[in-house]
């Protein structure tokens, strides 16, 4: 199975120790200060628990902590979609906004504990999965996910291995900056990353995962940032569900996306509706000789000129929007296969000319 990506001392979570004598079990090593809530009488607290997860007990029979493991960092679903994956993003691990240049971009972060929701983005939220404190456990990855004698089974341990390298890599990326730092740690409304833990602290662990290759991680890590309304189209397609993630809690917000299309649809088909009346209402009502005739014909003109405007703006339109698509699935496949191509930097080309790590930080910058 190898080794921890990470060595005893740069380990940020030292509550746990692995008791080598039979049976070989894992044990908590420090006691948290519980003040009791009821002072009159003693209070019995229940502290050996996996390090930030009170529902999970280290007695607990390995079942139960092998399916918790499993649900906190597997992403099942993106990894069946992976193959498909460049359709809707750029194949680049390293194609993840920092902290910051999240909100400067305008989204809110949100915290979630679903890691299929990870890194993933919609209009003016992105979705971050704070950082679990046992992933930070240098004895937490020797007992469970690296040693041979470890009680998960060898399938589940080694998809969880490489769902935790992939999502501890992405924080790598996330947290580049002291202000990342700062937004990780003060946002109590957040609280992606444990307030104990200092900035060089946090460098110096995750220095450790930053160059794990591709192929050590799951599938899903091999992209950075997803769409998830790109993720919900292609859901139907590759998934075979109506949707990824119904991010549209009620019918109203769920319908109110197509007002906008539907509106503007409307209001082009009136238009070309009205100036084709008024061609045909001074075809039939007016000759030459009547004495609104010049203002008939100027109206006929007039009409007709609308008519070309509305079917120019609709073409425009119709060329902007194709040659976003084709653009975007040229660079992806052009960047999968690697072959050179252009780099969209925010919405504008740039010869390919930087290595492939400048490569997906552009991207990460730009709209791709």
């Amino acid at each position: 199975m190898g080794e921890v990506p990470f060595p005893p001392n740069r380990q940020l979570c030292s509550e746990l120790a692995i008791e080598e004598r039979p049976p070989r079990r894992l044990i908590k090593t420090i006691k948290r200060a519980v003040e009791p809530t009821v002072p009159t009488r003693d209070v019995a607290v229940d502290d050996d628990y996996l390090p930030g997860q009170p529902w999970v007990r280290l007695r607990d029979d390995q079942e139960t902590v092998s399916e918790f493991l499993k649900k906190e960092t597997l992403t099942c679903d993106l990894d069946e979609l992976a193959p498909h994956m460049w359709l809707l993003a750029t194949q680049n691990s390293t194609h993840i906004s920092s902290l910051t240049h999240q909100r400067v971009r305008g989204r809110q972060i949100v915290a979630t504990e679903d890691p299929g929701l990870h890194l993933l983005w919609i209009y003016d939220r992105v979705f971050i999965k704070p950082l679990p404190e046992y992933l930070l456990s240098h004895a937490f990855w020797d007992y469970y996910l690296v040693d041979k004698a470890s009680p998960i089974p060898l399938a589940d341990r080694e998809a969880i291995l490489r769902a935790a390298k992939g999502f501890l890599r992405s924080y790598a990326f996330l947290i580049k900056s002291n202000a990342d730092y700062l937004l990780a740690t003060h946002d109590d409304s957040l609280g992606l990353v444990p307030k104990s833990i200092s900035f060089p602290q946090l460098v110096g662990f995750l220095r450790c995962f930053k160059d794990i290759p591709d192929r050590e991680v799951s599938p899903r890590y091999g992209y950075g940032g997803l769409r998830l309304t790109r993720l919900n189209f292609w859901a139907k397609v590759f998934l075979r569900r109506a949707h990824y993630f119904k991010s549209h809690g009620q019918y109203g917000a769920y319908f109110s996306q197509y007002y906008g299309p539907v509106l503007f649809v409307f209001a082009i088909v009136s238009v070309a509706l009205g100036s084709m009346q008024v061609v045909l209402g001074v075809e039939a009502d007016f000759d030459s000789g009547h004495e609104w005739a010049s203002f008939a014909w100027m109206s006929r003109g007039f009409s007709v000129s609308i008519l070309f405007v509305v079917l120019i703006l609709a073409l425009v339109l119709l060329g902007d929007l194709l040659f976003l698509v084709l653009r975007e699935v040229i660079f992806t496949a052009g960047y999968r296969y690697g072959k050179k191509g252009l780099v969209a930097v925010d919405g504008g080309p740039e010869s390919l000319r930087s290595s492939t790590k400048a490569r997906g930080e552009a991207a990460a910058d730009g709209n791709v």
